[in-house]
């Protein structure tokens, strides 16, 4: 194409400056062509090659890691038993006796002396002849920094290797000789900064927590006899939260003690010890606890290895963030389009050799590329084809209404990328393909360093997690979304070449000519400048303008006409609203069945087995109920309410033996049916003592723990005072609304809930419930629950003071076993008012709640439904002969169907997993996943149904 001189008018000039970029995208943008230049003059094709294997290397390291073995795997179980067969294998610690001394300096901080006397024990004819021990260097994100370091083996100082590596030291002692029998070694050295802030288990309050391993990271030795002893100074043992405690442990087996001071330790400072006689394997743990009150221990900052271990894993993705920068700034100036003139002239004339096809890439307009192909067809279409030219027409015509639209969009979009014309731009030399070290880093590095993100996850997966700032997913999403996004922008810049911008610019005066000119308004169809007018200018706007002008063309009826444009339409792709909205459907079925799974709690028309009686809280299972003493007390408020007050007085028996004080747990429910009783804890005292305590909501139940931060031990007196201040819910027995009044004094399975130590003797338990005989002469029913308790009996009132109370004694018998052992209800009381009796029930909060429970497992039989309907619609479809026509129905059965089936087999696995065994819903839900079953063998005719026939 020739370019115009440019002599015209100064005023008919368009101007058409260059495009003004961020100072951002500026500077990154010069960085990138600075870096270009010096990477070319150092060298070719042959440095090149080399940055490709470079990054290869790195994209094989990442395949490695991710489907290669694990490195620095922990160790498993079996990998324990087995080192614990071969013991004998390395020499043996006969006895190992460690000594620490830990003192502060001027600013606080810990400093720790540890002296470590072993009496090792050399089998004969062992193959290795030196000694190792291997010592921690980070511990908590500080660094210990091993210092001091002298070994002696039987009294004669030895020459230490020491082997660093990223967070424990090796040390590595060869006396020079073969060992065998008995030999004495002694350890000393300097560790810093033991101590971490920890919350604490019992108390969930923050504590400055010195919490050590005796053996180290690893020792491979067995120790036949362990001795322990720490040192420290007064003003810290003052500070302790608790006492101290020592523990051995090996896999799941382990016993420990709470210590106390020693009666020789030096002036101003405390010394606590612990030993055991019990042999101990390979890799075993040896531990002391010292918890002190916060703010007690100056802490170090955190070491660069933790920064490095705890964001580590994140440098890929930044990396890959920097290069999405880099390569948004090389898309917009490095790569941008090539400057045609700084001005263009309108133009009347088509460019010269420039399909519409082409100008619609060369504009960027997949819009209405479609109605300039149209337009061109039916402009070359003759009158003695007066037939032809009609279809054309009319295919015109259903173009221009379709530009534009939402559901033309994907299709024509589609066109757009997969023509032929994206290359044939490069081939006519009007667009370019970037080449260089620039372009070659943004291809490389985001394949290499998301294979590295994702191997480097995968690894450290396996490892503990080093701090709370970790989401693995989250950084493996963002560097693939980080990466994708680079490709695309490397592998899609197609810039204009100067030749290009010249014809662009060709172009953008057609549009300023037919505006200028109204061309979309009184042209003919055989104007030869039409196709390229409706390019660049709002799709819907030009797509109206020409159906206009297309209108008096077309000889046929209107209805038929926009029949036959809708018909083509659909043939070619043409997505209605109703069909868009099945495939927004589609989508927001799975979606919604994904999120449900992940928000809301398994559905069950069950209670979960309660908190309390499972052991997961710190110290439950070191309190045993030995007695229990339950009054409940029913009365009338103002307004025609009800308040229920219950004081429960236990004897509750604790135990020393676990690593963490023992705390008393209850738990009772809090929502009925959906109703909220306004369950609240008043008061809790232990031997006529306030308790610090606290309480959560947990799956309707409201659950009380202690938490006490010294050790107790023993017998003693636990009194609970709690209060229901909406204590009636709406409830239907036997067809008939009343008013209930639900105590319950123990949760289902208290015959064991409430005993974890079968050494305690317990019994007996007594429950009693009070209440005014003005509700007990009105009620519908009353008892205990479970009705093996026996029928209600209150006692008479006395002195006229119009209350009635109940009584249940419950004890065991010799064996252990409760007059009353039934674990699969709750103990206590059952009250049944006349609707209406109690203010502020809700009666249609037991339906809506049931309703809640029932709704996903319906909603997984719904959905299993539809899928089978869907089936059955493809499996009679699949019989015609012809190919069924492009419609909502054809959408609906390849659309809903698969989704609704995937949405069904999610929602009906969660709600299986969340349901007991003789959950009545669980065999619907059962159900709907076999019809899903049946869908998928049905599914085979949907594909047949709409995949075209010959």
């Amino acid at each position: 194409m020739t370019e115009p001189d440019g002599v015209g008018e100064p005023d008919t000039r368009i101007p058409d400056p260059a495009p003004r970029h961020t100072p951002l995208w500026t500077v990154l943008s010069a960085w990138l062509l600075r870096v270009e230049r010096w990477l070319q003059s150092r060298g070719g094709s042959r440095l090149r090659g080399g940055l490709w294997q470079l990054w290869g290397l790195v994209a094989i390291g990442g395949i490695l890691l991710l489907v290669g073995p694990v490195i620095n795997p922990p160790l498993t179980l079996d990998d324990l038993t087995d080192e614990a067969s071969d013991v004998t294998d390395t020499w043996i610690a006969r006895s190992f006796a460690a000594d620490y001394r830990v003192t502060t300096d001027d600013d606080g901080r810990l400093v720790t002396d540890v002296e470590e006397r072993i009496d090792a024990f050399f089998p004969k004819d062992l193959d290795d002849r030196t000694i190792e021990r291997v010592l921690a260097t980070e511990y908590q994100g500080h660094a210990l920094d091993p210092s001091a370091i002298t070994v002696t083996l039987d009294g004669v100082k030895q020459d230490v290797t020491r082997e660093r590596a990223a967070v424990f030291l090796r040390l590595v002692v060869d006396p020079g000789e073969q060992l065998t029998g008995d030999h004495e070694l002694v350890i000393r050295y300097q560790l810093s900064d033991l101590a971490y802030v920890a919350p604490d288990p019992a108390t969930g309050q923050p504590v400055d927590l010195l919490r050590w391993d005796v053996f180290g990271p690893d020792l491979q030795q067995a120790v036949a006899k362990l001795d322990v002893r720490v040192t420290i100074p007064q003003e810290l043992d003052d500070r302790l939260v608790r006492q101290p405690r020592g523990s051995l442990a090996w896999t799941l087996v382990g016993a420990g003690q709470w210590l106390t001071p020693e009666p020789d330790a030096p002036p101003g400072e405390v010394a606590y010890a612990f030993t055991s006689d019990d042999a101990a394997p390979p890799h075993a743990q040896a531990r002391f606890t010292m918890p002190f009150e916060a703010g007690s221990i100056t802490m170090p900052p955190q070491s660069w290895i933790f920064w490095v271990q705890t964001f580590g894993p994140v440098l890929p993705m930044l990396v890959l963030a920097a290069t999405l920068l880099l390569s948004f700034a090389a898309r917009a100036v490095a790569w941008g389009d090539a400057r045609g003139r700084p001005w263009y002239l309108a133009q009347s004339e088509p460019p010269e050799g420039i399909s519409p096809r082409i100008a619609a890439h060369l504009l960027r307009s997949p819009a209405t590329m479609e109605l300039a192909e149209q337009l061109k067809d039916a402009a070359v279409s003759g009158t003695k084809q007066q037939a032809k030219r009609q279809a054309r027409l009319i295919a015109a015509a259903g173009a221009a209404k379709r530009a534009g639209r939402l559901g033309d969009r994907p299709r024509a979009l589609r066109r757009y990328l997969t023509g032929p014309e994206r290359a044939g731009q490069i081939q006519a030399g009007l667009r370019r393909v970037p080449k260089g070290f620039v372009r070659d880093w943004f291809i490389a590095a985001p394949i290499a360093l998301t294979l590295l993100q994702w191997g480097i996850v995968r690894q450290l997966s396996h490892q503990t997690v080093l701090a709370v700032v970790w989401w693995p997913l989250a950084f493996v999403a963002l560097s693939t979304v980080f990466a994708a996004i680079v490709l695309a922008i490397a592998l899609t810049a197609r810039p204009l070449t100067r030749r290009g911008a010249l014809v662009k610019q060709h172009l953008l005066g057609i549009r300023v000519y037919a505006e200028r000119t109204q061309l979309l308004d009184r042209a003919t169809l055989r104007d030869r400048l039409l196709p390229y007018a409706v390019l660049g200018a709002p799709p819907r706007v030009t797509g109206r303008r020409v159906a206009a002008l297309i209108a008096p063309e077309i000889t046929m009826p209107a209805a038929a006409a926009d029949r036959a444009s809708r018909a083509d339409g659909s043939r070619a792709g043409f997505l209605t609203g109703p069909r868009i909205a099945v495939r927004v459907l589609a989508v927001l079925l799975v979606v919604g069945a994904i999120v449900a799974v992940n928000v809301l709690p398994a559905p069950s028309l069950e209670s979960e087995t309660p908190r309390s009686y499972t052991g997961d809280i710190p110290g439950s299972t070191l309190t045993t109920i030995a007695t229990a003493d339950l009054d409940a007390e029913l009365t009338r408020t103002d307004g025609d309410g009800a308040r229920l007050r219950v004081t429960e007085r236990l004897g509750v028996d604790f135990s020393d033996e676990g690593s963490v004080p023992a705390q008393v747990v209850r738990e009772w429910p809090a929502t009925v049916d959906g109703q909220d009783l306004g369950l609240t804890v008043d008061r809790v005292t232990v031997d006529g003592d306030d308790a610090p305590f606290t309480t959560e909501r947990v799956e309707g139940r409201l659950l009380l723990r202690t938490t006490f931060a010294d050790v107790r031990t023993g017998l003693h007196d636990v009194v609970i005072q709690t209060t229901a201040t909406r204590p009636a819910v709406s409830a239907t027995v036997d067809g008939r609304d009343v008013d209930r009044v639900s105590w319950v004094g123990f949760l289902d399975g208290w015959t064991s809930g409430v005993a974890w130590d079968e050494d305690v003797a317990q019994g007996p338990f007594r429950l009693s419930f009070t209440a005014d005989d003005e509700l007990l002469d009105d009620a519908v029913d009353a008892g205990w629950t479970p009705a093996e308790a026996g029928a209600w009996r209150p006692a008479a009132s006395e002195g006229g003071s119009g209350r009635s109370t109940a009584t249940l004694d419950l004890a065991p018998d010799d064996d252990g076993r409760w007059s009353l052992d039934v674990r699969g209800d709750d103990l206590g009381v059952v009250l049944d008012l006349p609707a209406g009796t109690v203010a502020g029930t809700d009666a249609g909060a037991a339906g809506w709640a049931r309703t809640a429970a029932l709704a996903p497992g319906l909603l997984t039989v719904v959905l299993a439904g539809l899928a089978i309907l869907g089936s059955v619609i493809g499996a009679l479809g699949s019989a015609r002969r012809r190919a069924p026509k492009p419609g909502l129905l054809r959408d609906a059965v390849r659309w809903l169907t698969p989704s609704a089936l995937a949405a069904a087999v999610i929602l009906g696995i969660w709600t299986l997993n969340g349901v007991a065994g003789d959950d009545p819903f669980g065999d619907l839900v059962l159900g709907g996943l076999i019809a899903g079953v049946v869908a998928v063998i049905a599914w085979y005719g949907v594909v047949m149904w709409a995949r075209p026939r010959a």
